[in-house]
């Protein structure tokens, strides 16, 4: 097990890469951009974007963040963040730039990934050991169907694409969606264009910074304590205490959350109080709240309307509430989808399903797909730390040192997540099913202990429970038993199937 090859060079790809790297493994990334960093590189995001979580949080954990850098560092220093990580750990002579994979084939044991070189102009065959997907789940921009927008006679963008101000300046922009990268713009455009118009289906719930202008949000959602108050699928002794007797105390503790998020952002006088509870939309998708876009909301600068598109029509956007608008520019900020079109039908059939989305064991790997892993699949809000826990536990799987149940009780965890996320949780199947929070430490636990390594970096219990999640502790444990290995090919625990 000598050729690692790795399909995509974003923080992903970067983690993954330096994992095996540092194990002695030979190592081909396949990056079919100009430049490292996914959604992060200034081509492939949005103007003006930033973490959604600190520069503490969301940093790898042996390579901190510079501590010159402000406490929500922007995409052009998160970028800048990964060339140096890339940089450091002599991940760049690894990648291959310009460079899209056509398809991916298992044949004699070995992976074919078939390539397209945009240098060279050259179709190639490359052939790997093992082979780790890290497209992640912001694959493909996507853009509803309206009906009629080909007559459409203004400028229809995705949210990725609005990387210059001038695409906004001094024009009447409509945008769409209520997600992070939508009223990230419509805050944007509110101060730049000649009007701004933002059309939701749904008010969503977001969280500021600081909550009550005080407390920095890390503390109410991202420790042990917090992760506690969610429904989760495997509970703990605490969170069965909780969501049986302690029903009224999880409640209480949701009721004032939005009680404090309703009066900090003044949601009724906007008209954006969601109708839904909190609790059941926290996850992925948890926005936080552009500076000023409820002002901006509350003043008219951003001329909210809760409808959707009904159709276009020549120069006209014609809403469902009867509506009509005559926008230069209309944003969609409808997310992404998460695609395999480069994987071989058998195999992309067992992991990605149409209706339940990926099918993967610890949102890794599938027990029936030999050879082959997903990291960056298992996204969170610091999906820089479950990268590199997942790039860790992948590293170990290659050398067989894992301490894993049979392939029959994999496909059965794998039925019981994709179960629990159809019925038990349903905004834990956005993004395809891909998304591990609010359950962060849930998953990371299930990846150290699955690694024979500690899940805390003390036996201070009470510390450990009540203190946000700290990148640097995983450092240290997973540094404590990582010993480098030679190379080899093992037996692998998978059922092939039939071509």
């Amino acid at each position: 097990m000598k050729h690692i090859g790795i399909i995509g060079a974003g923080l992903s790809g970067l983690a993954t890469a330096k994992a095996f790297l540092q194990q002695g493994y030979e190592v081909t990334i396949i990056e079919k951009a100009a430049a490292i960093g996914g959604v992060w590189e200034q081509r492939r995001s949005y103007l003006g974007v930033a973490t959604q979580t600190t520069r503490d949080e969301y940093a790898f954990s042996d390579f901190p963040m510079p501590a010159y850098y402000p406490l929500w560092p922007s995409g052009e220093q998160v970028q800048q963040y990964l060339e140096k990580y890339a940089m450091h750990f002599q991940v760049f002579p690894r990648i291959r730039f310009h460079t899209t994979v056509l398809q991916l084939r298992f044949n004699q044991e070995e992976w074919e990934m078939e390539v397209y070189d945009a240098i060279k102009s050259s179709i190639e065959i490359l052939r790997f050991h093992f082979v780790a997907i890290c497209t992640g789940t912001f694959h493909q921009p996507e853009i509803p169907a309206f009906k009629g927008m080909e007559s459409f006679t203004g400028t229809i963008l995705h949210s990725s694409q609005v990387n210059d101000a001038a695409l906004l300046k001094n024009k009447s922009v409509a945008v769409v969606g209520f997600a992070k990268s939508a009223t990230d713009i419509a805050t944007l455009a509110a101060g730049i264009a000649r009007e701004c118009h933002l059309l939701y289906r749904k008010a969503q719930w977001k969280v500021p910074r600081y909550f009550g202008n005080l407390l920095n949000m890390r503390y109410l959602l991202f420790s042990r304590f917090s992760e506690a108050f969610f429904d989760a699928p495997r509970k703990t002794a605490f969170q069965k205490f909780l969501h049986t007797a302690g029903k009224p105390l999880v409640w209480a503790q949701w009721r004032g959350l939005e009680l404090l998020l309703k009066k900090q952002f003044k949601l009724k006088a906007c008209g954006m109080a969601p109708q839904h509870r909190i609790e059941d939309q926290i996850s992925c998708s948890l926005g936080v709240a552009p500076e000023g876009f409820y002002q901006k909301v509350a003043s008219g600068l951003i001329k909210a309307q809760q409808t959707e598109i009904d159709h276009f029509d020549g120069n006209k956007l014609i809403l469902r509430n009867g509506q009509v608008l005559t926008p230069d520019v209309v944003v969609c900020g409808t997310g992404f989808s998460q695609e395999l079109p480069f994987l071989e039908p058998r195999y992309r059939e067992l992991v990605l399903d149409k209706t339940t989305g990926y099918q993967l064991f610890r949102n890794i790997l599938h027990p029936q797909v030999p050879q082959l892993g997903f990291i960056g699949y298992n996204s969170s809000l610091f999906t820089t730390l479950t990268s590199e826990v997942a790039a860790n536990w992948l590293v170990r799987y290659v050398q067989q040192s894992l301490q894993l149940p049979s392939p029959e009780e994999m496909i059965g965890d794998i039925q019981f997540m994709s179960q629990w996320r159809r019925n038990g949780r349903p905004i834990a199947a956005e993004f395809s099913g891909t998304c591990v929070a609010p359950f962060n430490f849930m998953h990371l636990d299930q990846l150290m202990r699955d690694m024979g390594l500690a899940t805390t970096a003390t036996r201070w219990t009470l510390y450990e429970f009540f203190k946000p999640i700290n990148p640097k502790d995983y450092r240290i444990l997973l540094q404590r038993t990582l010993k480098k290995e030679s190379p080899q090919a093992p037996v692998y625990q998978t059922t092939e199937i039939a071509p």
